[in-house]
C-alpha cells in the first residue's frame, strides 16, 4: 500500500486522475476489473487469495485499515501520498466517484486494458486446452 507513490504524478484536480491515484495507492490490496459496464473490486486476502468485495466493503476497508494505516504514518506534507489520499477519500461520496471513473480507465488506458486482454487470453488459451484434453480423453 502506498509503495512507490508519487504525489506528482497525478493531476489531482482531475476527477479520473484521483481514480488512477486510488487505484495505484491501494495497488497490492485492492485491484479492479470490468464487466461489461460493471467495476468488480477484489480484495487481497491475509492468505494471498482475492476475493471479490462490495463498494461498500471497500469504503469500510479505506475508512478502517487505510486509515489505520495512514493515521501510524504522522509525516505530513504536500508530497506525503497519504495525506493525499486521506484529504481525497475521506469522503464516501469521493470513494463512490472514483470507483465510478474506474470504469473509464478499465476501458481505455492501454496499461489496463492489456492486462486485461491478458488475462482473457490465457483464460481462452486454458479453456482451449482443457478442450484439447478432453476431446484427447474421449476419443478411443
Amino acid at each position: 500500500m502506498f509503495e512507490d507513490i508519487s504525489v506528482s504524478d497525478y493531476v489531482i484536480e482531475f476527477d479520473l486522475q484521483k481514480a488512477f491515484f486510488l487505484r495505484d495507492c491501494l495497488y497490492e490490496e485492492i485491484y479492479y476489473e470490468l464487466n461489461e459496464d460493471n467495476v468488480i473490486i477484489y480484495k487481497k486476502l491475509d492468505n494471498g487469495i482475492s476475493e471479490e468485495i462490495t463498494l461498500d466493503e471497500l469504503i469500510f476497508y479505506i475508512h478502517t485499515e487505510v486509515a489505520e494505516h495512514i493515521k501510524s504514518d504522522r509525516r505530513s506534507g504536500s508530497g506525503n501520498p497519504k495525506t493525499h489520499f486521506y484529504h481525497l477519500f475521506k469522503d464516501i461520496d469521493n470513494i463512490k466517484k472514483a470507483v465510478e471513473n474506474m470504469k473509464i480507465i478499465l476501458k481505455y488506458d492501454n496499461d489496463t486494458s492489456y492486462e486485461e486482454s491478458t488475462k482473457q487470453e490465457a483464460s481462452t488459451e486454458q479453456r482451449g486446452t482443457n478442450a484439447k484434453e478432453g476431446n484427447k480423453t474421449l476419443a478411443f
